[in-house]
Formats: C-alpha cells, sequence, structure tokens
C-alpha cells in the first residue's frame, strides 16, 4: 500500500485526474456489465419463459377440455366389427402409427411414439363421435417436437 501512496504522489497533477477518471470509469463499467447487465438479461429471460409457460398452459388446459368434451359426448353409433380393427382403421385415417395394442375383453388399451397432438385429438374425436367408443382414460407425455405428443396409455371401451 506504501508503494501505491508513493506512486500516486510521484505523478503529476494531471496524471492523477487521468488515472482518477479511469478508474471512475472502470468502476463504473464492472458495475454495469459485472453486475447490472446480467441480472437484467435473467430477468428479460425469466419474463420470457414465464410468457412462455403460461402460453403452453392455456394450451394444454384448452386441449385437455376437448378431451373431456370428447369423453362426455359418449357413443352415438356404433359400428359393426371388432374394437381393434376399429381402431386400427380409424388410425390409418389419421395416419398414426399404433405401436402398442392391447385388448382386454370389451376394452383396449393403445400405445403411440411421437404422434401430432391435434391428429391425436381428431382421431380420439372420431373414434368417440363416428364409432361409438368410450374413451375411458387418456395419458399423455409431451414429446421432444413441438406439437407432438407420447402416448402413455389410451383405454377406450365399446
Amino acid at each position: 500500500m506504501e508503494n501505491m501512496r508513493i506512486w500516486w504522489q510521484s505523478l503529476a497533477i494531471r496524471e492523477q485526474q487521468l488515472v482518477g477518471f479511469c478508474a471512475v470509469v472502470l468502476v463504473i463499467g464492472i458495475v454495469y456489465w459485472g453486475i447490472w447487465a446480467p441480472i437484467s438479461n435473467a430477468q428479460e429471460a425469466a419474463e420470457r419463459d414465464n410468457i412462455a409457460a403460461q402460453k403452453t398452459l392455456n394450451y394444454v388446459k384448452q386441449s385437455a377440455n376437448k378431451i373431456t368434451g370428447l369423453k362426455q359426448a359418449g357413443a352415438q353409433a356404433k359400428v359393426p366389427g371388432s374394437l381393434s380393427s376399429i381402431v386400427n382403421q380409424t388410425a390409418g385415417q389419421y395416419q398414426l402409427e399404433i405401436t402398442r395394442m392391447q385388448p382386454q375383453g370389451d376394452k383396449i388399451q393403445l400405445w403411440m411414439d411421437d404422434v401430432p397432438f391435434d391428429a391425436l385429438l381428431g382421431y380420439l374425436h372420431d373414434l368417440v363421435t363416428q364409432k361409438g367408443l368410450t374413451l375411458d382414460s387418456v395419458d399423455l407425455t409431451e414429446s421432444d417436437v413441438a406439437g407432438f405428443v407420447k402416448v402413455r396409455r389410451i383405454q377406450l371401451s365399446q
């Protein structure tokens, strides 16, 4: 510290003013780019993430309401044929690939990988309203691709 004081006193008044000004600019720069800017950027990113999460939540709520409506629509017209053939034919119409199917008497369970969510809603709507099936349960998870879901399990019954 003594060396700094000696160095400071050895500077001319003009040099002391210049060094002092540079020190003030340096402190302001450190405060701005080291503290203020990162906090401000983090806040803006958090606000963007929050808005995106709210949009996703609203979309999921609307979709859940559609699925609930499908479930409550009930059976209208019975289509002749086995449950698995009705499910397979309708899946083909919507270009959906069923990865696993497990019939259980008058019920059937389905599993699918990465399917378009809108196509899945149309598929379920068709099965319930046109084919007369009852949608007992749906278990979906998000996919890595936007607009797609993974079907953990769909249970339908006649």
